[in-house]
């Protein structure tokens, strides 16, 4: 399979990628500033206002964040043992329903996300910490993410139906399929284009 097969996906995954590094270093950096928060406590008797917050604030963008790039990799949890058995019309059918069901996830997620957001606004919420931190900042920041995450499901079930009406059940195989280990490996080596190229 050539490293030009999948066009449509290459700009949101550059995105995407570069997103969930900014969120791993977040979550990197907040890991480190907890572990100076707990060292601070133990030997200094002293606390840091608001990391535990913070934390909350990172864990949930970087999963919002998480959701978009794993659909877009195909890195979410799945149980193919029957899948596997399909012929590959039959498989490719599983897909699009897949597909499908993650768009109707993702939108449900951000009604729901978006809903918060609105009456955080509305009431001019903030938190109930000493950092009293508006929460219409870390929600729309989280909104977004979810958002993303929603349009990316979108594109990917749009393309199923597309290639699913051209009867390009492999080309759908190829979306869709989860990736092994070694192929996750080298991609995040940057070597996913070799390893494409080599079908």
């Amino acid at each position: 399979m050539s490293q030009q097969s999948n066009p449509p996906m290459r700009i949101e995954e550059r995105i995407l990628k570069w997103l969930a590094l900014g969120a791993g270093y977040v979550l990197l950096i907040q890991a480190v500033v907890t572990a100076f928060e707990i060292v601070s406590r133990k030997l200094f008797n002293h606390s840091f206002q608001g990391v535990d917050e913070l934390g909350g604030y990172a864990l949930a963008i970087a999963g919002a964040v998480g959701f978009g790039y794993a659909a877009i990799t195909c890195a979410h949890t799945r149980i193919d043992l029957l899948l596997s058995k399909l012929p590959l019309a039959g498989r490719a059918v599983l897909h699009v329903l897949a597909a499908f069901v993650l768009m109707i996830v993702a939108s449900g997620m951000f009604w729901y996300g978006l809903r918060s957001l609105r009456q955080s606004i509305s009431f001019g919420a903030i938190s109930t910490t000493p950092l009293q931190t508006p929460l219409w900042i870390p929600q729309g920041i989280w909104v977004t993410g979810l958002a993303l995450f929603l349009l990316i499901t979108v594109v990917i079930a749009g393309r199923c139906v597309i290639l699913f009406s051209r009867r390009d059940f492999a080309a759908i195989e190829m979306q869709m399929k989860a990736k092994s280990q070694e192929q996750q490996e080298l991609e995040a080596a940057g070597f996913g284009g070799k390893l494409d190229g080599a079908d």
